[in-house]
């Protein structure tokens, strides 16, 4: 492995290790409740699964989530890389890599130093033709454009995230880049755009479990009527945070 890639296996979460493990010992019906319970664990350990090039554990996981959460892609992810050549998986699991060393260096040297790493991740993902990687990298560099303020940038990486992740049926980078967008939205002072866009990422999150989104989301429609002046709309959307 390349120290890169045990760098980023060392970050695995204990939810995600977890889930690796029943997917070898649990009957389906069981872990159908377990990846309906924790649908960012399940999808951080099918990335893991790749890295090892761990298939049984991959497929099995994919499988229990689509049918927990009706989302067929993380099967289809799972296919396509089953059925890539070593030189692609290899490409996949660094890009992966890459994009998870990013937001250790984002917590540790700011936004600007991963926009660098990402960028080196965007390259290799374009190389190999991974459009999910390439939508995901996009999300992670709109992200740290709109966070330093740099608003065209952030939208022109944003809406090329999402474009891709609709395309693709990729709902949680679909939702995080169109709840990014409706942050950059609030900036320009579209309050009205930012509103729809926070509702749409909302309705998306609801389809994949994403509370955490869906709370930060409530929250900001909150801030905006509160702004506004509509003190009951915005306890409406603080206690549905």
């Amino acid at each position: 492995m390349t120290p890169l890639l045990l760098v980023v296996l060392a970050l695995q979460s204990p939810a995600a290790d977890t889930l690796r493990q029943l997917a070898l010992r649990l009957p389906q019906s069981a872990l159908v409740a377990e990846t309906r319970a924790r649908p960012a664990a399940t999808r951080e350990a099918v990335t893991f699964a790749f890295a090892r090039r761990d298939l049984v554990v991959a497929t099995t996981l994919s499988a229990a989530y689509a049918v927990a959460w009706g989302d067929s892609f993380l099967a289809r992810e799972v296919a396509r890389f089953a059925a890539s050549s070593p030189e692609r998986q290899t490409g996949k699991v660094w890009v992966d890599s890459a994009r998870r060393a990013g937001v250790t260096v984002y917590g540790r040297d700011g936004a600007m130093a991963a926009v660098v790493v990402w960028r080196r991740a965007l390259a290799r993902a374009r190389a190999i033709g991974d459009t999910a990687a390439i939508a995901s990298v996009l999300g992670n560099i709109g992200a740290a454009f709109s966070s330093t303020q740099q608003l065209d940038s952030a939208e022109w990486y944003l809406e090329r995230a999402r474009t891709l992740a609709e395309a693709i049926g990729d709902v949680p980078v679909a939702a995080n880049a169109i709840g990014t967008l409706a942050s950059v939205r609030e900036d320009r002072g579209d309050v009205s755009t930012a509103r729809a866009e926070y509702a749409q990422a909302i309705a998306l999150r609801a389809r994949i479990g994403d509370t955490r989104g869906m709370a930060a989301d409530y929250n900001n429609l909150g801030l905006i009527a509160e702004s506004a002046g509509d003190l009951a709309e915005a306890r409406r959307q603080f206690e549905a945070a």
